[in-house]
């Protein structure tokens, strides 16, 4: 087995048991705290945090924290450039990206421990002590985000075969001609879905703010396809695994605005507006592109990254300070706002 082959194994080992952590977590938490009332179990009631979750959430991270320094011990005290598997950049880079996805992983631990209770609708009551002649069925069921796993699987095949088996040149042929163009159609499917489909439960502002963020994610997919198509990589192509990164990332973006009625879709629409100035450095980076020495601040990816930033705030102030059952117009037209200001800095860096 050569080393990169070791690497990875270890990564995706240690995957496993972080994983696995988290579940045991979970899992003890709900046996400790023991079943839900008669009549709340069905009402959507977010899980509430107990000691022993955090306790064990404190262990689970200091855990991590003991390995990852252990594993990667300070730059100057490392082992000479050359004999380490640590002084290679693509290494470096992957490992980067694995902790931003375990920081990402618990912060998403973290607001599932802290989740604010939702009361249930008015009338469950009634209709629970009805009976079951009484309640009427769900119409509006959103599906459950277990039904993405067959979609990642394919995913992690496809990295999996360019990684071990397709050389460069078809790997930039396979993502040119065959997963850009498909996961565009898919796309413009989606797109015609939402536009043909009528959701009860979802105010129009909603529906407005998902057009927006849709389109504007949507229009960003094609601008990667056409940067990758400028490239002409061909066998210098060495960036398989962050398209495919981004395409996944773009199709849970869109599924979670467009499927889902939680209030925090958007605050992970803003997320993703905010990782993608990030993704395309080190895409890159992986492809030796150097930035043009006349472009400026205005034509770097600096301008996105800001302007992302400031609408995630304002997404959480949002968040914070409007209740459910209020519209949602003001959040729509700071959307609008967002999709015009990103689109005038694509003008402006171009």
């Amino acid at each position: 087995m050569d080393s990169r082959s070791a690497i990875f194994l270890q990564v995706m080992i240690g995957v496993a048991i972080v994983g696995l952590v988290g579940f045991l977590v979970v899992l003890i938490g709900r046996y400790v705290r023991g079943p839900l009332p008669p009549g709340k179990a069905a009402g959507g009631l977010a899980v509430r945090a107990r000691w022993p979750e955090l306790l064990l959430a404190l262990v689970a991270a200091l855990a991590v924290a003991v390995i990852v320094i252990w594993q990667f011990p300070p730059i100057d005290g490392a082992a000479p450039a050359g004999k380490s598997w640590r002084s290679e950049p693509r290494t470096l880079v992957f490992f980067i990206v694995m902790l931003a996805a375990a920081g990402a992983g618990l912060l998403a631990f973290l607001v599932y421990l802290f989740a604010r209770p939702q009361a249930p609708p008015a009338g469950t009551a009634a209709q629970d002590e009805a009976g079951p002649a009484a309640s009427e069925p769900v119409q509006h069921a959103t599906p459950a985000a277990a039904r993405l796993v067959g979609l990642l699987l394919l995913g992690i095949a496809i990295l999996l075969l360019g990684w071990i088996y397709v050389p460069k040149a078809q790997q930039y042929g396979l993502m040119l001609y065959l997963v850009y163009p498909a996961s565009f159609a898919v796309a413009l499917v989606m797109l015609f879905d939402k536009a043909t489909r009528s959701w009860s439960i979802k105010p129009a502002a909603a529906t407005l703010r998902e057009w927006l963020l849709c389109d504007a994610i949507t229009f960003l997919l094609v601008l990667a396809f056409l940067k990758l198509l400028a490239t002409n990589a061909g066998g210098k192509y060495a960036a398989m695994h962050w398209d495919l990164l981004h395409v996944a990332a773009f199709f849970f973006v869109f599924w979670l605005l467009d499927r889902k009625t939680s209030r925090l879709r958007f605050l992970v629409a803003y997320a993703y507006f905010v990782a993608l100035p990030i993704l395309l450095l080190i895409w890159q980076s992986a492809q030796a592109i150097a930035a043009p020495k006349d472009a400026g601040f205005w034509g770097s990816v600096w301008p996105f990254f800001g302007l992302a930033i400031i609408f995630l705030v304002l997404e959480i102030f949002v968040l914070a300070a409007r209740r459910e059952s209020e519209t949602a117009v003001l959040p729509a037209l700071k959307d609008g706002v967002f999709v015009v200001a990103y689109g005038v800095l694509l003008l402006i860096a171009n």
